[in-house]
């Protein structure tokens, strides 16, 4: 196929981005838009481009003035719909537009330039009882716009990475390239246990102190939400990267302590040595899981794109 062009919108650290790069797949970057400046610094140390390439605050950006791309990609911000967050939905009791309805930005965008394809990624709950109207009316406009979608929700330790995230999906084809044989990627068996992406020596700031043991017992690292060691992780959330309240703990000689930012990044699917980088260039362990925990698997993606664009 020709080089495949991309605007990618909530771009975080790029999990779209390096899938493509992953599979081989010839793209040129239009733009990305990420409102958040540690997350736009990291993206283009990531993927060593300019951030004078970042279009910023998406209520700002102009669909006009846009280049034309294939692929528009938008993981739209999660706060009004995770479980963990104001459960709002897309629009308050007001009729504004929550954080999470950013998302009709991104459908702004899409009325105007009409790309060939689209993939949105949020969290499960978008597709639970309390939010079944929202994913009605957003699959309602993207059909109103001429796109046949797909939605699925999908866990990342299905598809090659010991992390147990359940994500919704959406993958939007223009009507007028749509072929319709599009399908969600088969699960595959894992075959890689979270400790293989342990690394060997890690810092002594890591580990859990006194006053952290006064709260975080055994019992609490152990709890639902939280994982000891675990083959598999539980989803990583913003909180991963520092002491006060991540979600897996390891156990070793040394005493309890958190995964850091190496470990973190590769179980997205990212290359441990990203972190080396966004490290060495002024971004701390505590905005690196952050950054993680609000990325995307890349390995899912993978397979995504695989059924997508083959």
């Amino acid at each position: 196929m020709n080089k495949l062009r991309v605007l990618s919108l909530f771009s975080g650290i790029g999990a779209f981005e390096e899938a493509l790069n992953n599979l081989g797949i010839d793209n040129e970057l239009i733009n990305y838009c990420e409102f958040d400046k540690t997350a736009a610094k990291a993206y283009s140390l990531i993927h060593n481009v300019s951030e004078d390439l970042n279009l910023g605050d998406i209520i700002n950006v102009d669909e006009t003035k846009l280049s034309d791309f294939d692929l528009m990609t938008y993981g739209f911000p999660c706060q009004d719909i995770s479980a963990l967050g104001d459960m709002k939905g897309l629009t308050d009791k007001e009729g504004n537009l929550t954080r999470s309805g950013l998302f009709f930005e991104a459908m702004r965008i899409a009325k105007y330039k009409k790309p060939k394809y689209m993939i949105a990624e949020n969290v499960r709950m978008l597709a639970s009882k309390k939010f079944k109207n929202d994913l009605e009316a957003m699959l309602k406009l993207l059909e109103s716009l001429g796109y046949n979608s797909y939605w699925k929700v999908l866990n990342s330790k299905d598809y090659g990475i010991p992390h147990s995230r359940n994500r919704i999906y959406i993958v939007s084809i223009r009507k007028d390239v749509d072929n319709g044989d599009f399908e969600f990627p088969a699960q595959i068996e894992l075959q890689r246990k979270a400790s293989e992406y342990y690394d060997t020596y890690v810092s002594d700031d890591h580990y859990l102190r006194e006053s952290d043991m006064q709260y975080l017992s055994e019992f609490r690292l152990k709890k639902k939400y939280s994982s000891l060691n675990a083959e598999i992780i539980v989803c990583q959330t913003t909180k991963q990267g520092n002491l006060a309240n991540p979600q897996n703990f390891i156990k070793d000689d040394k005493g309890y302590r958190i995964m850091n930012s190496r470990e973190l990044l590769s179980l997205q699917g990212f290359k441990k040595e990203y972190a080396d980088k966004l490290l060495s260039n002024g971004i701390t362990k505590e905005q690196i899981g952050k950054l993680s925990g609000n990325s995307i698997t890349v390995d899912v993606l993978v397979h995504i794109f695989k059924n997508l664009l083959s």
